[in-house]
């Protein structure tokens, strides 16, 4: 099997991966950072959802609009500017870190989430442009994969850097890390969009919304993403209390946690990027499958009664949240045409990063109730009943 379906001889895909790479550390390593600043400073798990739901809650509002702007713009100077802006909160956060509070963690979380709302259609529109088309589904597995193996090493990394160094110098590397990107950027040439008329960004907006409204796959690619996203990724959003409330790890404790998320990723976006279960234009029988697995691990990591357990329960959650994800993904971006490609990508944003905030709000506020173990149980329960009732739904529209 060829990885990436041979993507990688393309020299812009090489520089493109190659500064994407340290891009994701910095993501993975900043989202670490935040989420145990949050509780260590506070000791609440609803600090930690809504700083997570901070971060990500942007993308609900404006990311149709900035996927807008993607499909209009320079998408290469795009990139440069969100990644710049990035790494500019980031180090400005590092710098204040010693002496920030919750209401300052919130304010950095807050701008990273408006940056991130404008980098996400940014990225996902470069990367298929840099292809040829026929080679799209297989960008998106590789792209996957380099994520989520930083899923696996950049969470220990921060957690022991922070155990040793603190949280300024995590963060300090974080902004390091968009440095390279920032550096290959200029070297890219993404092919041109075809020319259009210009018209009002509210009108633009709408013929994305019309287009992927009426397409059946679409639909129900943004339907199933919305619920998987809301729960088992919203899970995986309050692991510090997982793993300090729940079981008294520490910060050395959430990066295990956070890996073992990112090995389950990691095996996944491998058997991806290998063209196993390859979608096309399709919703193939295993994303069910997995999406049912991601609801019952998510229910696994609250009722779990020993670390073992919830670091392997943690694990599956984050291999299902991959498979689902990167299929999903390659279903909608396969048959999309560039000049749509930012707004129908902002909008599977909006539902499979955005919604992520709504679940962790959700989860985190319960757990203060009822404790991290319960919420996570009733989180993955209602999961599983939404799922198979969008199941149901959808049999009687294209066979599974």
């Amino acid at each position: 099997m060829m990885i990436a379906g041979g993507a990688f001889k393309d020299r812009q895909f090489r520089l493109f991966f190659g500064g994407v790479f340290f891009a994701v550390q910095a993501i993975w390593i900043q989202r670490v950072t935040l989420g145990w600043l949050a509780w260590e400073r506070t000791g609440q798990a609803s600090a930690v959802g809504i700083v997570a739901a901070l971060s990500l809650f942007p993308t609900l509002v404006l990311g149709p609009f900035f996927g807008v702007m993607a499909d209009r713009v320079d998408i290469r100077k795009a990139a440069f500017a969100t990644n710049g802006l990035m790494a500019a909160i980031i180090a400005v956060l590092a710098i204040f870190a010693s002496d920030v509070g919750a209401v300052g963690l919130a304010m950095a979380a807050l701008s990273i989430g408006l940056i991130s709302a404008a980098h996400h259609p940014v990225r996902m529109s470069l990367g298929p442009r840099l292809v040829a088309k026929d080679m799209v589904q297989h960008v998106v597995a590789v792209t996957a994969l380099n994520f989520n193996m930083a899923r696996l090493a950049a969470p220990v990394f921060a957690g022991w850097v922070i155990a040793t160094a603190g949280g300024p110098t995590a963060l300090w590397l974080a902004a390091l890390c968009y440095v390279p990107m920032l550096l290959v950027l200029p070297a890219l040439h993404p092919r041109n969009l075809p020319a259009r008329v210009a018209a009002p960004i509210l009108n633009d907006l709408m013929e994305g919304v019309r287009y992927a409204a009426q397409d059946p796959l679409i639909r129900q690619a943004l339907l199933l993403t919305l619920v998987f996203s809301s729960t088992a990724r919203g899970a995986l959003e309050v692991l510090p209390v997982v793993a300090d409330g729940g079981f008294a790890r520490g910060a050395a404790g959430l990066g295990y946690l956070t890996a073992a998320a990112g090995a389950g990723a990691v095996i996944s976006a491998f058997l991806k990027a290998a063209g196993v279960s390859a979608v096309g234009a399709r919703i193939p029988a295993s994303v069910w499958v997995s999406a049912f697995v991601g609801q019952a691990a998510v229910m696994g990591m609250g009722l779990a009664p020993s670390w073992p357990l919830a670091l392997f329960a943690t694990g599956v959650t984050g291999l299902t949240a991959t498979w689902c994800g990167v299929s999903l993904q390659s279903a909608i971006q396969t048959g999309l045409p560039d000049a749509f490609r930012g707004r129908v990508m902002s909008l599977w944003v909006v539902v499979g990063f955005g919604t992520v905030s709504i679940g962790s709000v959700a989860i985190g506020a319960a757990a203060d109730f009822v404790g991290i173990g319960g919420a996570l149980a009733i989180a993955g329960g209602l999961g599983a009943i939404t799922m198979a009732v969008v199941g149901v739904r959808a049999r009687s529209i294209q066979p599974m």
